[in-house]
């Protein structure tokens, strides 16, 4: 099945970017992703997909973090597939992922079976690669010259009239995790808090200095940054862990990106409620994004924080995979009707377009939104 119409035609980066940064009122309501798996990309463009999810994406980098043959090739195959996904649909940017060299924790998967799910992957978290302060020091960790922007390099000439590349990238919370498991960062969290802090300082210079220098690159426009800090009610580890231990280092961060004027847009999936203050004050984040309607629906969210940051998807993953399309029109025109008037707001999917999400269903998603934006005078 093809896209049946597109978003929009022709790219406008810079009034994303407003919208973003809550410069305007005015306009469209924009569209945004964190991330679209690979499956649902090759349905729109018809082109065949190097990876089915995105978590498929750690997998390119060895253990010894080299990048085989065959995972530049499907390096390559993935930024052609985004592409022209991007211009197929008709977003404002096309997402791209710095090729730094960290070696992670291998994820066990789920083959698809026939008429079942597709391949999906996940964490064994008991143990990880680093476990005590001997495998930190025998960890390969990578220098900072290893740091590839070739992605970007790649991109930039062709991307379509009017629109910028948006880094992807994985967050040092989430990295701790994928290295330690979350078994053991609990742990250590305690018993090792010396260990958490080295892990996560040289996870943090890697972050800090691979955005500083893709946020210097002409066509960067943003950054998309992924750290997952939360659950279904609360924070995966206490307030005064990340106080401690993550939130200076993600100021760090979002200054990498600030220095060169460029939005810092955070996706932490679960209730992160009671950082907040801490992300926007602190940290300076531009935009918060992921939503799930049992955790708190994205309405909520922007009637506390609209006025100091942008809001951005909120259309639950859950609705999409099991509801039907007219269910995701209507919940489009509830969200668009609260968030839309007021500005500093793009829609998309709460978390991002998994390969389990009915297509059908991301078609209705864009076209609700067509459809509320042309009825606004837009």
């Amino acid at each position: 099945m093809k896209i049946p119409e597109p978003f929009k035609t022709g790219a406008d980066f810079e009034a994303l970017r407003k919208v973003l940064m809550r410069e305007t009122k005015n306009g469209p309501v924009p569209i945004i992703e964190l991330f679209v798996d690979g499956d649902p990309m090759a349905e729109v463009t018809g082109l065949p997909s190097p990876i089915s999810s995105m978590m498929e994406l750690m997998d390119l980098i060895g253990p010894d973090g080299s990048m085989s043959q065959e995972s530049m090739e499907k390096g390559l195959a993935l930024m052609d597939l985004s592409l022209a996904f991007s211009r197929a649909v008709g977003y404002d940017y096309v997402t791209t992922v710095p090729i730094v060299p960290l070696p992670r924790t291998q994820l066990d998967k789920i083959e698809p079976a026939a008429g079942g799910v597709q391949k999906r992957s996940w964490q064994n978290e008991h143990a990880g690669l680093i476990r005590d302060r001997q495998s930190f020091k025998d960890f390969p960790w990578p220098s900072l010259d290893s740091i590839n922007l070739i992605p970007l390099d790649y991109l930039a000439p062709q991307l379509p009239e009017g629109a910028k590349l948006m880094l992807f990238y994985f967050g040092v919370f989430e990295d701790l995790r994928s290295l330690m498991g979350f078994e053991q960062t609990a742990i250590k969290s305690i018993r090792d808090p010396d260990l958490i802090d080295d892990v996560l300082e040289n996870l943090t210079v890697l972050a800090e200095t691979t955005i500083d220098r893709a946020m210097a690159h002409p066509a960067a426009g943003a950054v998309f940054y992924a750290d997952d800090m939360g659950f279904n009610t609360g924070l995966m580890l206490s307030p005064k862990f990340f106080r401690r231990h993550v939130i200076p280092r993600l100021k760090r961060i979002a200054d990498a990106a600030h220095r060169h004027g460029k939005p810092f847009l955070l996706h932490s999936c679960g209730q992160v409620d009671a950082l907040m203050e801490d992300m926007i004050e602190t940290v300076g984040i531009d935009g918060i994004h992921s939503f799930e309607d049992n955790i708190e629906p994205v309405e909520s969210v922007y009637r506390k924080y609209s006025d100091r940051i942008s809001i951005l998807g909120g259309v639950d993953v859950n609705l999409l995979t099991r509801g039907s399309e007219a269910e995701v029109r209507a919940r489009c025109r509830q969200i668009l009707d609260a968030c839309g008037p007021g500005g500093g707001f793009a829609i998309g999917s709460g978390n991002s377009v998994t390969n389990y999400v009915k297509i059908e269903n991301y078609y209705a998603m864009l076209d609700e939104t067509r459809r509320w934006n042309r009825e606004h005078g837009f």
